[in-house]
C-alpha cells in the first residue's frame, strides 16, 4: 500500500511575495490617513512628493470602500481611543499660549495622607520606564500611588503618529491623577510646521514652536493648574547632533513651564554631571554604567539620578518629601 501523499507546508517564493504585497497593501489602506498626514508634514522635496503621490490615492480608495471603519471599530471593540486627529491645537495652535501672564508664586496642592494617597501618573516616551520605576520605589508607598505608562517612540514633533494632546486628555479623564511626571523628548528631531513654513531643530522658530506644543500638552496634563506637572526633557546625549536638539528642547520647556499653571521644568540636562555627557556616573560613592548603548537612555542603575531630581522637584510641592534621604541626588 502506497504511503499517503503529504502536502508540505511550503509555498513557492513567488506566491510568498504576492501574499506579502497584498498584506502590505491592505495595511496601507487601513493606515492611509496617517500616511497622507505624515507626508504633508514633510519638508518639500522628492520624498514628500513620493509619499503623497502614493498616500493620497490610497486614502481616496480607502475612504470610498470604507477601510477606515474597521480600524475605528477594532479600536472601540478593544477599548482603544484614537491617538490622532486633524485640527488639534498641538498641530495648528497659536503662540499666544506662550505670552500669558507668568506665574508669580508656587501653587499649593493637596497633601497626601495614609487615608488619601496622592496618585502620581508617570508617562512620556521610553525614557519614562526605568525612571518611573525608580521614582516609584523612592516615593513612600503608603502616601503615593504611582503608575507608569511609557509610550515608546512618541514625541511632540510627529503628532501624525501619536498626538500627545489627545492622549493627555484621554489619560487624565480615565485616571484622574493628582500629579503627573512627563518624561519626553528623545524622539523629537522632526521638522515642525508653523504658519505654513517648515522649521528644523537648528532654526530659532523650532524652539518657539516646541515650547508652544509643550505648553499645550502641559495644560492638558495639568487641567490648567488642577495638578502639578513635572516635565522632564532629555538629558545630554553622546551624539553631538542629538545633544544639540536636546539642549534646544530644554530651553523650550524652560520657556513654556512658567506660563502654564502647575507646570514645573525639571532640568536633568544641565544638572547631571554639570551638563557633560558621560557613560558612567558616580552614584552614592560608586561609579556605575549610567547609560545604555545608544548614548541616550539611562540604564536602570543610572535612572536613579534623574529620579532623584524629580523627587526633589516634587518635594517643593509635597512637604512630606522634604528632608527624606532619597531627596539627595
Amino acid at each position: 500500500m502506497n504511503p499517503r501523499n503529504r502536502n508540505p507546508l511550503t509555498m513557492p517564493a513567488g506566491n510568498v511575495l504576492i501574499v506579502v504585497l497584498i498584506a502590505l497593501t491592505v495595511a496601507a489602506l487601513f493606515n492611509s490617513e496617517a500616511i497622507v498626514r505624515a507626508g504633508e508634514s514633510m519638508q518639500p522635496g522628492h520624498t514628500r512628493d513620493i509619499v503623497l503621490s502614493v498616500g493620497r490615492p490610497l486614502d481616496d480608495v480607502a475612504g470610498a470602500i470604507g477601510f477606515h471603519l474597521p480600524r475605528k471599530g477594532f479600536d472601540l471593540a478593544f477599548g482603544q481611543e484614537s491617538k490622532t486627529a486633524e485640527g488639534t491645537e498641538l498641530e495648528q495652535g497659536s503662540t499666544a499660549i506662550l505670552h500669558r501672564k507668568r506665574k508669580v508664586r508656587q501653587q499649593a496642592f493637596r497633601q497626601p495622607t495614609r487615608q488619601d494617597e496622592v496618585d502620581v501618573f508617570v508617562t512620556g516616551d521610553s525614557q519614562a520606564q526605568f525612571v518611573g520605576e525608580i521614582l516609584t520605589d523612592m516615593l513612600p508607598s503608603d502616601l503615593f500611588d504611582v503608575s507608569v505608562v511609557a509610550r515608546n517612540a512618541t514625541g511632540l514633533t510627529n503628532p501624525e503618529f501619536f498626538n500627545w494632546e489627545i492622549n493627555a486628555r484621554q489619560e487624565i479623564a480615565a485616571r484622574k491623577p493628582d500629579a503627573v511626571v512627563m518624561i519626553m523628548g528623545g524622539n523629537d528631531g522632526f521638522n515642525v510646521l508653523h504658519d505654513g513654513t517648515l522649521y528644523g531643530p537648528d532654526d530659532p522658530e523650532w524652539q518657539t514652536e516646541y515650547a508652544r506644543r509643550a505648553a499645550v500638552v502641559m495644560r492638558e496634563l495639568g487641567s490648567n493648574g488642577k495638578r502639578p506637572v513635572y516635565w522632564v526633557p532629555p538629558p545630554t546625549a553622546r551624539d553631538t547632533k542629538y545633544n544639540g536638539i536636546y539642549a534646544t528642547q530644554n530651553k523650550a520647556v524652560e520657556q513654556a513651564a512658567p506660563v502654564v499653571p502647575g507646570a514645573r521644568y525639571v532640568d536633568i540636562y544641565n544638572t547631571i554631571n554639570h551638563g557633560r555627557y558621560s557613560d558612567e556616573l558616580k552614584i552614592d560613592g560608586q561609579r556605575v554604567l549610567a547609560r545604555q548603548s545608544d548614548g541616550v537612555h539611562f540604564s536602570r542603575d543610572g535612572a536613579v539620578v534623574p529620579a532623584r531630581l524629580i523627587f526633589r522637584a516634587m518635594a517643593k510641592d509635597y512637604k512630606v518629601l522634604r528632608g527624606d534621604d532619597n531627596a539627595s541626588p
